[in-house]
């Protein structure tokens, strides 16, 4: 007689987290790299002038052309620009990125652009009877979608229900208008 085995053990896979927008920094990082790659070899060259005691920095010979300059009204607004656009970048690197996405109620955590809702939704209005066409736009706040209609006055009512049921499988439903479009409408 064989010993009695355990059914297997199912485990549920933790949800995926939702995606984010891109960092608005990458652009400007690489500008920032460039720069302080040139900072960097300044700083090497006027180095090996210090190790070997003779020769002239790059550094020393800017201090030598930038001597003797008066103060400017120019050189203050560039600076107070210059910090500007630093507390802007500081801004960028450490504020938390937007979400990009729906998330459908769901364990595998699945996630839906605006674009592939605004598909959906538009798939399941044209399959209500009497809707000829329609256009969708989506926020993640809104759903907007405006229907061409046969001329029945109870097709919009059927639409924002047909719809209303397709976006509660969303976590965070957005909001819905349906309107009628151009053409024969109710």
């Amino acid at each position: 007689m064989s010993a009695p085995t355990t059914p297997p053990v199912r485990t549920v896979p933790a949800p995926a987290r939702s995606p984010r927008a891109a960092l608005v920094l990458t652009s400007w990082a690489f500008v920032l790299a460039v720069v302080l790659l040139a900072v960097a070899v300044l700083a090497g060259q006027a180095a090996y002038v210090a190790a070997r005691g003779q020769g002239t920095s790059w550094f020393a010979a800017l201090a030598d052309a930038l001597d003797g300059l008066e103060p400017e009204m120019w050189v203050g607004v560039a600076g107070v620009l210059v910090a500007l656009v630093g507390i802007w970048l500081l801004w960028q690197a450490v504020r938390p990125r937007p979400r990009t996405t729906l998330r459908v109620v769901a364990t595998s955590g699945v996630h839906l652009r605006s674009a592939d809702v605004a598909r959906w939704v538009n798939a399941t209005a044209r399959d209500v009877p009497g809707v000829l066409d329609t256009s969708t736009s989506v926020t993640r706040r809104a759903v907007r979608v405006t229907v061409r209609t046969t001329g029945s006055a109870d097709i919009l009512a059927e639409v924002r229900d047909e719809v209303a049921r397709q976006l509660s499988a969303l976590e965070q439903p957005p909001s819905l208008s349906v309107r009628a479009g151009e053409g024969r409408t109710p």
